[in-house]
């Protein structure tokens, strides 16, 4: 995460949240993936008279399209607004159908017909919504977009709303459009000074704990680690984009490895490059020595027996639809047990990992850390032959969930088999 005061810094121009008389009733927070949006809308979110925020994230089973989006908004606009709490209700009460119907329904009828039978005192609330690139189909977006400018400008929604995304060609097209010119603004995040500055704290301060606790551990790194000029090396790679910095500090703090040759792993990565973050990325990848080959045939062959390629697809192809454990992994791949453990111990820097599950603990899953890292994965032309949306790999998966199916599976992993 970046830390604390660089998320603050970039609040300061959002100050139309407690403007009486703000240029715009809605701002698009705009930037490339890695850039730290989701953490300065969780900083707004927190910091202002919040009332709703919705977090996209993609292939997740409930914030990875709209269906929760409008019942999650009049649910939480309910508690955070006395005055709406039973209009709200009401509403719910006379259509208890209403979660299943059509998003523009869902809309009035949670939304803006409760806006309309109260009156709202105090400070114009919030929504927050964020990652909206992130939800599952690119009209669905659009969609969204024009429901909220829609009732902007017919005064039916006395809110004002945060959207944060990647800079996406078609909600470009709705937000700056010749419709929304006096009710919508953009604020784009570039890489300046600051944020360089904000890194450099960063990185110097994690790699400072990381040093301490290898001390603590007997392992002694240097009086001064990194050095200052790989330590301005990195800042410099980072092209002011913090994913670079904190995907750098969960490889190189790896409880199983020695820090220093994990940071010389990255310190050995082109220094020309034009796409760092994707480096890093087939960089940790690399550490299972993949196997190439010269012609097509050989690459498959060798693709075909990596086990970590077959892995990271089936997390990949699960998380549309249900999202698992590395236990279920194994039983999906007819693997040996604790198998997907091991090898996804080595991708701590890219995924989030799951302790093991005991029998009156939670479920976990494993998820993508960020969503620039399944991008990678889906782009041939970037991640080369660790790509994972390949035919074969689709034929793999198919052909083990047939296997699977053949077979009754044990209670725990009755969701997997019903998913």
């Amino acid at each position: 995460m970046p830390p604390r005061n660089a998320r603050c810094r970039f609040t300061k121009p959002l100050g139309w949240s407690t403007d009486e008389q703000p240029e715009s009733t809605l701002l698009w927070l705009r930037g490339p993936a890695g850039m730290g949006k989701s953490a300065i809308a969780q900083t707004f979110a927190a910091s202002c008279k919040l009332g709703a925020s919705f977090f996209f994230r993609r292939g997740h089973p409930e914030r990875g399209s709209w269906n929760r989006l409008f019942t999650t908004i009049a649910y939480q606009l309910a508690h955070s607004i006395p005055e709406l709490h039973l209009p709200i209700q009401r509403a719910v009460e006379m259509n208890k159908l209403v979660v299943n119907q059509p998003m523009k329904h869902q809309f009035q009828r949670l939304i803006v017909e409760p806006f309309q039978q109260a009156q709202i005192l105090g400070k114009v609330p919030i929504l927050v919504l964020d990652g909206l690139d992130e939800c599952e189909d690119n009209r669905v977006q659009q969609g969204i977009l024009h429901l909220l400018i829609d009732a902007i400008r017919a005064h039916q929604l006395p809110m004002r709303i945060l959207v944060a995304s990647r800079p996406e060609p078609h909600i470009r097209e709705v937000i700056e459009s010749q419709a929304t010119v006096d009710i919508a603004r953009s604020l784009e995040l570039v890489p300046n000074q600051m944020m360089y500055d904000d890194i450099r704290t960063y990185l110097r301060d994690e790699f400072s704990r990381i040093q301490l606790e290898a001390l603590a551990r007997g392992e002694k790194l240097g009086e001064v680690w990194p050095p200052p000029d790989v330590l301005e090396d990195l800042i410099r790679k980072s092209c002011g984009i913090f994913i670079y910095a904190t995907t750098v500090i969960r490889f190189v703090d790896d409880q199983y490895q020695n820090p220093q040759e994990q940071l010389e792993c990255v310190l050995d990565l082109d220094p020309g490059s034009t796409a760092p973050l994707d480096d890093l990325y087939t960089q940790i990848l690399s550490t299972f020595n993949q196997q190439k080959g010269r012609d097509e045939q050989s690459v498959m062959l060798a693709a075909r027996a990596n086990l970590p390629l077959r892995i990271l697809h089936t997390i990949w192809r699960t998380t549309r639809d249900i999202w698992v454990d590395p236990e279920e992994i194994d039983a999906l791949l007819d693997l040996p047990p604790n198998t997907s453990r091991r090898i996804l111990r080595r991708l701590h820097s890219l995924l989030r990992v799951p302790p093991v599950r005991n029998p009156f603990g939670l479920r976990g899953h494993v998820k993508f850390l960020h969503a620039s890292f399944a991008d990678y994965l889906c782009d041939p032309r970037r991640s080369k032959g660790w790509c994972i949306a390949v035919q074969w790999l689709h034929s793999d998966n198919l052909f083990c969930m047939i296997r699977l199916l053949s077979s009754p599976p044990p209670t725990h992993f009755r969701g997997l088999f019903y998913g």
